[in-house]
């Protein structure tokens, strides 16, 4: 490896159709692919009426990840990120399947939102044009849903729609049958679905169309097997393929396009969702893209500054959004991270982790002030757990939520406790602690403290002089111990000279 070259890191992608892995690394600020890898799990067949996975699914998933995860022993856990999009979004049981996963592969799985998908796909194929400076629209056409996207360097619109080629396929062409009037029903529903966005991505807001995933992949390979495209699709080379899938009275019409029997199942819907964006985008022409939502993903996992730069960008507008005071979060965010170190080794999270999310509920912790004064915690903790956040997995929205609402006044335990969340209750100390001292919101030397665990929570030692200058602040250290109470511990205070 070359001094230029980064580490070697691997993106899992648990795709509503397909499960994707890319291994690579980044080198002279390309991406290097060094091993990839796909199987056609099809989760999203498994999607009930009642919402849940099925069984059978379930278990083809987890054989399936049980192969990757052979692949993806050698990587240090750090450089590996595994994202779940639409299925495990929707499943109400996703949780399920999700800690059997994580046993299986040893790595927590982030079901990201569509907001997020949307943003690291487009990054994805950023990278891989040699030009970031023309405006993009960006399709995306997965098994569950369908991304659409508007920027320049990095997504500054994102839509995700909850139509996909494996939901449209199963519910308009049965049995694998093309019908001309399945077809029409299937077109004339994702038409609707995509009207409403004409204005937000219409031509006007582009200047080149992308398309990206293995639909719109086959699309232009079947429109190059009729007709040569040079790499283009056409809205006249759609009507083309439509046109001969009408006009064919075969049962295995799209066989004879050359599509593989992995992908004739789902390739009618996705056909008629490009249709449909074709026409209700005003499109021409598009071109193919082979970097994805895993590209994405890989790139901003092997250069971190890109997904710090991110998270930073995404608390920065939070902060203007909701007018939070700078300094005041400056002050707390200094002294949580000043105390975090005492408390590491009692964390039921990683370090690292650990710190992400208490920098940033330090930053964003008097956020609900922008909705009331009264109760304003949880206020902001709502914001913060249902709130679209570039940058920000499911798992860490959870913890800055869980955190932020329980700074202040009384400790809440999470009702529900869902996959890949686990009360830190040693973080909420941390966070109180840097708010409580910080009470009278101004610049001041604090004084040292010294944090250690006892049989039924924890002591804390401050300067006997310190504390007796101070009364209020040891007053609301008196509280505390009445407030972790709630959740059987404690707060000893202690003075020394």
């Amino acid at each position: 490896m070359n001094e230029s070259s980064g580490p070697v890191c691997a993106v899992l992608d648990l795709g509503s159709n397909s499960f994707h892995l890319l291994i690579g690394r980044l080198a002279g600020g390309r991406l290097v692919t060094l091993d990839r890898r796909k199987d056609m799990v099809r989760l999203a067949q498994g999607l009930e009426g009642d919402g849940q996975l099925s069984e059978p699914v379930m278990t083809r998933a987890l054989d399936s990840l049980a192969v990757f995860s052979q692949q993806l022993r050698n990587i240090p856990r750090a450089n590996v990120r595994v994202v779940g999009t639409n299925t495990l979004r929707a499943a109400h049981n996703a949780d399920v399947f999700l800690e059997r996963a994580e046993k299986i592969i040893g790595v927590p799985i982030d079901v990201i939102s569509g907001q997020e998908e949307g943003r690291l796909i487009f990054l994805g194929v950023a990278k891989g044009h040699a030009s970031n400076a023309i405006r993009r629209l960006v399709i995306d056409i997965g098994g569950g849903s369908t991304e659409f996207i508007v920027g320049r360097r990095k997504a500054k619109r994102v839509e995700s729609l909850f139509i996909g080629c494996v939901s449209m396929s199963e519910r308009f062409f049965p049995e694998r049958r093309f019908t001309r009037e399945g077809y029409q029903r299937a077109l004339t529903l994702a038409r609707a679905e995509i009207q409403h966005l004409a204005d937000g991505y219409g031509t006007a807001r582009w200047d080149e169309a992308v398309g990206t995933s293995g639909t719109i992949r086959y699309v232009e390979a079947v429109i190059d097997r009729l007709t040569p495209c040079d790499h283009l699709i056409t809205r006249e080379g759609i009507e083309r393929v439509v046109d001969h899938l009408k006009r064919s009275k075969k049962p295995d019409a799209m066989q004879s396009l050359g599509l593989s029997p992995e992908r004739v199942p789902v390739f009618p819907g996705g056909l008629a969702i490009l249709h449909a964006a074709f026409i209700e985008l005003g499109i021409e022409r598009m071109h193919v893209s082979d970097y994805a939502l895993k590209e994405g993903v890989l790139y901003e996992l092997a250069d971190r500054g890109e997904h710090e730069d991110t998270r930073r960008q995404t608390m920065d507008y939070l902060t203007k959004q909701f007018n939070i005071d700078r300094r005041q979060a400056a002050r707390v965010e200094r002294l949580s991270r000043s105390l975090l170190p005492q408390v590491a080794p009692q964390l039921t999270v990683e370090r690292a982790f650990a710190q992400q999310v208490l920098v940033a509920a330090a930053r964003l912790h008097e956020l609900g002030l922008a909705v009331s004064h009264s109760g304003y915690h949880k206020h902001g903790a709502y914001v913060l757990e249902h709130a679209d956040m570039p940058g920000f997995s499911r798992r860490e929205q959870m913890m800055l939520s869980f955190l932020v609402l329980n700074h202040r006044r009384k400790l809440r335990a999470p009702e529900v406790s869902s996959y890949s969340f686990r009360p830190d209750w040693a973080l909420v100390l941390v966070l109180r602690l840097a708010t409580l001292f910080n009470r009278m919101r101004v610049d001041q030397r604090m004084p040292s403290m010294r944090l250690a665990p006892m049989r039924k929570g924890w002591s804390i030692e401050l300067p006997s002089g310190w504390l007796r200058k101070h009364p209020l602040v040891e007053e609301d250290l008196r509280a505390e111990n009445e407030f972790l109470a709630a959740i059987g511990s404690g707060l000893q205070v202690k003075t020394r000279r």
